[in-house]
């Protein structure tokens, strides 16, 4: 239902504005770091998915503050249960309020698309409507909010790297295809049943029988990816590794 505004097209599409939003923020950035230090996750790293994704639900550029904090409040570790209880809550009401507004006059967004695609002609009620959105809004935000945060951390680690990638900027997708191996940012169990008998570094798993596979231990597997704890965006991928992200362990049928 949500698939057509994640194509590569469609980002494609929005690069300009994408890259409008992470200039100004740099900017913005750099111009109170001439005075005092600045917070690289409250500056930059969140904000940038954030407003991005804010501007793909149809979120009001004045409500974006709102949001951000309510949001903050939601996922810190350091508020109480109750706090962000509430805050969970408010986000709901918000994005249901948001709903009822794009039934009423459309817009071009992803939640009027919703409305008028999913909800209208009754495929999806009000309240799947707001969970999807609720999904996109928290979900769109951490993932790469910590792995703009943490890229910059690896960099730092690896000064010798940084200065490759500054000599060299066509080496920032390898960079970024690295970052994922190495953090894996979303940390999935999948579950799986064997279909069959099999044996898995030296373990009986019976037909039928139920596992949890981690795909952050795929991403360290040392038979795809030798030396598999050290960072290295030169790192050489042979055919469908990709991002390493899912590998499963050679000899495994599920």
């Amino acid at each position: 239902m949500v698939a057509p505004a994640f194509t590569w097209e469609h980002i494609e599409a929005m690069r300009p504005q994408i890259r409008a939003t992470v200039n100004r923020l740099l900017d913005e950035m750099i111009e109170r770091g001439c005075s005092q230090p600045v917070d690289l996750v409250d500056t930059f790293a969140l904000p940038i998915p954030s407003q991005i994704m804010y501007s793909i639900l149809g979120v009001p550029v004045e409500d974006v503050e709102l949001l951000n904090h309510t949001n903050a409040v939601r996922t810190n570790g350091s508020s109480t249960a109750a706090a962000a209880a509430d805050a969970n809550d408010e986000l709901l009401q918000y994005l249901g309020r948001l709903v009822d507004k794009r039934v009423e006059r459309a817009e071009d967004d992803l939640i009027s698309k919703l409305v008028g695609e999913q909800l209208k002609p009754g495929i999806i009620d009000r309240l799947d409507a707001v969970q999807m959105s609720f999904l996109l809004l928290v979900a769109g935000n951490a993932t790469l909010a910590n792995m703009i945060a943490l890229g910059v951390v690896t960099l730092l680690e690896h000064p010798g790297q940084l200065e490759d990638l500054k000599r060299d900027p066509s080496l920032a997708k390898p960079f970024v295809d690295e970052l994922c191996r190495y953090h894996t940012s979303s940390a999935l169990a999948t579950r799986r049943v064997a279909k069959q008998d099999i044996t898995l570094r030296g373990q009986i798993i019976k037909a039928g029988e139920g596992i949890i596979a981690s795909n952050q231990s795929a991403n360290r597997d040392g038979d795809v990816f030798p030396d598999p704890d050290k960072f290295d965006l030169h790192r050489t991928r042979g055919a469908g590794e990709g991002l390493g992200i899912g590998v499963l362990p050679r000899g495994a049928k599920y």
